[in-house]
């Protein structure tokens, strides 16, 4: 039973490593998108996929207190959350399935945009 037990969890772990390797690039998304009805808005911003801008503004602030990024790039990233519609809801840091710009074919959805981190993480040097 014991052995069963380990080999049961070196094929999780294996999985999961794999899993994760495979992902990762899909991490790099951090989209945002306006346009919201009213209630697409309401029930999007009670997800845990979509946060409000204030929402966005506080994990920006934890990533500044975490040492994750410096002052000059978390005040770039919160001008640029400032500069969208307040309709706007933005992906939270979490995986995603592709993104939209697949093969090139520049199908992103119309109120579709991403938060440009390059600039912000540029800013710190």
């Amino acid at each position: 039973m014991m052995v069963r037990s380990r080999r049961l969890a070196a094929v999780g772990a294996a999985a999961a490593a794999a899993f994760a390797l495979a992902a990762s690039p899909a991490f790099a998304h951090f989209c945002s998108k306006s346009g919201w009805s009213d209630s697409a808005y309401a029930h999007a911003a009670k997800s845990k996929a979509w946060l409000t801008a204030d929402e966005w503004k506080g994990f920006v602030a934890g990533a500044v207190a975490e040492g994750e990024i410096c002052a000059a790039g978390a005040a770039d990233l919160v001008a640029q959350v400032d500069s969208r519609p307040s309709n706007t809801l933005f992906m939270g840091p979490g995986l995603l399935a592709g993104g939209t710009l697949k093969n090139g074919k520049d199908n992103t959805p119309e109120h579709f945009d991403y938060l440009d981190f390059e600039t912000a993480f540029a800013l710190c040097g």
